[in-house]
């Protein structure tokens, strides 16, 4: 959740005349020498950017080739030129970075492609999302709006530190939990940014069936060692938490929970209250 590895930019040229040359040879447009230098000069600049936007992005001299490269982006989909591509950034990870669990099957790009046409198939651009995400986070730019923007998952540095927390309560025998961000840990224009990421996607709307599929699948275990100590369930939710965050990054929603669960003594004392009684076994 939150971040991603970069992608791979070897074959940015080569996508480039691809996606500009039909499969008989004949070019969509034929990009000059000096608008090619121009490409290549935003997207070093992008990369210099860390992905924010910059009108310096939009150079007069891709005026005329900005339609085309806007509509470049087509043969990223299924059945194009540059589906290997869209497999690719896909196939980078297994979960969507905005939300931590929805299965990638979009691309988003990161600054709009109806503003930043020259980005529409660049890879560092493209951020593989789940569609509920993609279409919740829409158009938008950060520090332009609407909101602060969202975090960029290729080039975002986390601080080392817990941000991510989560308030636990208890209604009629089921677990209610509502994610936050604590201002007191990070930068203040992280935390805006991270705060609104939460709101814009509704993760807190969305979260509910993930934990309850989640703690499902710790239930049994939660419960043996409930038989043996109160303290221990703590203790293992707490082990449980470190584990987690070396698998996915100490902010992930499943870590902030366990967390969050470990200092709630309603829950330890009594888990079968809100998890159900041991299945037995056929």
């Amino acid at each position: 959740m939150w971040v991603l590895t970069p992608q791979s930019l070897d074959t940015v040229r080569d996508d480039l005349r691809r996606a500009l040359t039909l499969s008989n040879g004949e070019s969509v447009y034929a990009p000059s020498a000096a608008e090619y230098h121009a490409i290549e000069v935003v997207y070093r600049l992008y990369e210099a950017l860390g992905g924010q936007p910059n009108a310096a992005l939009r150079p007069a001299a891709l005026d005329a080739a900005r339609p085309s490269l806007y509509t470049a982006y087509n043969q990223v989909q299924i059945g194009g030129r540059l589906a290997d591509l869209r497999e690719r950034l896909l196939s980078s990870t297994d979960s969507c970075p905005y939300c931590g669990f929805g299965e990638p099957t979009d691309l988003d790009h990161y600054l709009p492609r109806v503003v930043y046409g020259e980005l529409s198939i660049y890879p560092n651009n493209l951020v593989p999302s789940c569609g509920k995400c993609n279409n919740a986070k829409r158009a938008i730019v950060p520090g332009v709006g609407p909101g602060p923007g969202l975090i960029h998952p290729y080039f975002q540095e986390l601080p080392d530190a817990d941000f991510l927390s989560a308030s636990i309560t208890f209604h009629d025998g089921s677990i209610d939990v509502s994610f936050f961000i604590d201002h007191e840990t990070i930068t203040a224009v992280l935390a805006e940014k991270l705060q609104f990421q939460l709101e814009r996607l509704r993760l807190n709307e969305r979260y509910p069936a993930q934990i309850n599929k989640f703690l499902n699948e710790q239930r049994e275990s939660i419960l043996m060692l409930r038989e043996i100590s109160e303290d221990l369930v703590a203790s293992w939710l707490r082990r449980n938490a470190v584990s987690l965050a070396d698998n996915f990054h100490r902010n992930d929603w499943r870590v902030a929970l366990m967390r969050a669960l470990s200092e709630v003594p309603d829950f330890c004392s009594a888990p079968a209250a809100y998890l159900g009684a041991e299945v037995e076994a056929a």
